[in-house]
């Protein structure tokens, strides 16, 4: 339940067509956590949300308003964009 397994599915998302389309395919945070849980990824909703929270409040706002999505969102947090 690390922020280490956290980063490594958001990289393993912005290198796989298939899971990134999944995760911006996700409703809530309990898809996210199931989503990673399946790809081997363990990590708690608690440690999705503060990390989310602490990346995105650093975030100016144009870059949020572009956020349509749970996928985008945790992408975007971490860095990870569909071109990476």
């Amino acid at each position: 339940m690390t922020l280490n397994a956290l980063q490594a599915f958001v990289s393993s998302a912005a290198a796989d067509d298939q899971l990134r389309q999944k995760l911006h395919a996700a409703s809530g945070l309990d898809d996210v956590v199931d989503l990673a849980s399946s790809q081997g990824h363990e990590f708690s909703k608690a440690t999705l949300l503060k990390a989310h929270a602490e990346a995105i409040s650093k975030a100016p706002d144009h870059a949020l308003e572009a956020i349509n999505s749970w996928g985008d969102a945790l992408m975007h947090a971490f860095g990870a964009t569909d071109k990476d």
